[in-house]
C-alpha cells in the first residue's frame, strides 16, 4: 500500500480552484466560438457582399469603357469629315480613366476571391488545430468539475462525523462475568453450598 497521505489544509481553496476552472470553461468556449465567428463573418462578407459588388463594377465599367471608345472613335470620325484636326484628347483621358477604373475593380475581384480561398483555409486550420483545446474545454475540464465537487462533498462529510468516545477507548467497560450474570439472576454460583443455607440449620 501507498504511504502518501493527503495534506487537505482548506476545503475553501478547493472550492475557489473549481470556480476558477469553471469560469476558465467558460472563457475558453467563448473564445473558440468568437474566433470562428470572425473567419465565418469576414469569409461571408467577401463572398457574399464583396464578390458580387466588384462584379457589378466590373460590368458597369466595361460600360463605360465601350462608351469611352465610342465617343472617341465618333470624334475621330467627326474629324476627317471635315477635313480638321479636331481635339481628341479630352475622349483619350476619358478612355484611359475609364480603362484604369476596369482594371481596378477586375483587380478588386481577383484578390476578394484569393482572399476568401485564404481565409476558408484558416478556417479549416484553426478548426483542427484547436480540436485538442475544444475537448479539453468540452470534456476533460468538466470532468475534473465533477470530481473536484465529489471530493469536497466527500471532505465535508468527513468533518461532519460524530468524533469517537474517547474515555470508552481509553477504559472499556469490562464484559460482565459469569458470576455476576448468575447473581443477577438468582442462579446459584458454583462456590455457594448448601449447608451455607440458614434455613437448613434451623430444619435439622
Amino acid at each position: 500500500m501507498s504511504n502518501e497521505r493527503a495534506d487537505v489544509r482548506s476545503i475553501d481553496a478547493i472550492d475557489r480552484f473549481r470556480v476558477s476552472v469553471v469560469e476558465f470553461i467558460d472563457a475558453g468556449r467563448v473564445s473558440i466560438t468568437e474566433a470562428d465567428s470572425d473567419l465565418d463573418r469576414n469569409i461571408i462578407w467577401l463572398e457574399r457582399e464583396q464578390a458580387p459588388h466588384w462584379t457589378r463594377q466590373i460590368r458597369k465599367r466595361q460600360e463605360l469603357v465601350t462608351r469611352a471608345k465610342s465617343d472617341l472613335y465618333r470624334k475621330q470620325m467627326q474629324s476627317g469629315a471635315k477635313d480638321g484636326r479636331a481635339s481628341v484628347v479630352d475622349e483619350k483621358v476619358a478612355l484611359q480613366r475609364a480603362m484604369r477604373r476596369l482594371e481596378e475593380a477586375e483587380t478588386k475581384l481577383k484578390a476578394t476571391r484569393k482572399w476568401a480561398r485564404r481565409l476558408e483555409q484558416q478556417r479549416i486550420t484553426f478548426k483542427a488545430s484547436m480540436s485538442g483545446f475544444s475537448v479539453t474545454v468540452d470534456h476533460d475540464l468538466p470532468h475534473a468539475v465533477g470530481l473536484l465537487k465529489k471530493i469536497t462533498e466527500n471532505l465535508e462529510s468527513y468533518l461532519d462525523l460524530s468524533p469517537p468516545d474517547l474515555r470508552r477507548l481509553i477504559a472499556p467497560e469490562e464484559p460482565a462475568t459469569e458470576e455476576a450474570s448468575m447473581r443477577r439472576t438468582g442462579e446459584e454460583t458454583p462456590d455457594s453450598k448448601p449447608e451455607d443455607d440458614p434455613r437448613m440449620e434451623l430444619e435439622t
